[in-house]
């Protein structure tokens, strides 16, 4: 074994840190704990079971773009247009789970951060708060 700090007097530890110049970035922290998903909106997904896959599908439009990461289901409609990937990026997985990709090319705390509006409830078997077309459920959580 090959151990980094023997070989370079301390010099080198193996851990990710940005450059100093750079301005950092958000490799900054990945030596750090997991950061905790966005928390999803009170009684989001409630009511037995989440938003099912089935339900998410319907929404698959620009007009109405839903997209499931992490088990949250987002409402990325009206984020279509900040998003700086540009719109296509999110629109070719409207109505679809976008985690594996999405998490490929995203900070853990982007959602929080930069979308946290847009989580509407928790993807399960169906039961949850919002109902298809968009509109609350009896009982749900109202949506932004």
């Amino acid at each position: 074994d090959v151990d980094l700090r023997e070989l370079t007097g301390g010099g080198l530890t193996g851990a990710v840190e940005s450059s100093k110049l750079a301005g950092g970035s958000y490799e900054d922290k990945m030596n750090a704990a997991p950061v905790a998903a966005a928390a999803p909106i009170a009684n989001g997904g409630g009511g037995g079971g989440g938003i099912s896959m089935a339900d998410v599908a319907k929404h698959n439009s620009k007009t109405d773009c839903w997209v499931v990461v992490d088990g949250q289901v987002l409402d990325v409609t009206s984020f279509l247009s900040d998003h700086p990937g540009g719109e296509l990026a999110i629109l070719t997985f409207a109505g679809k789970d976008a985690t594996e990709e999405f998490n490929m090319i995203h900070p853990p705390d982007v959602i929080g951060k930069y979308a946290p509006d847009s989580v509407i409830g928790s993807l399960g078997g169906g039961g949850g708060a919002v109902a298809a077309g968009g509109a609350p459920a009896a009982g749900g959580a109202p949506r932004n």
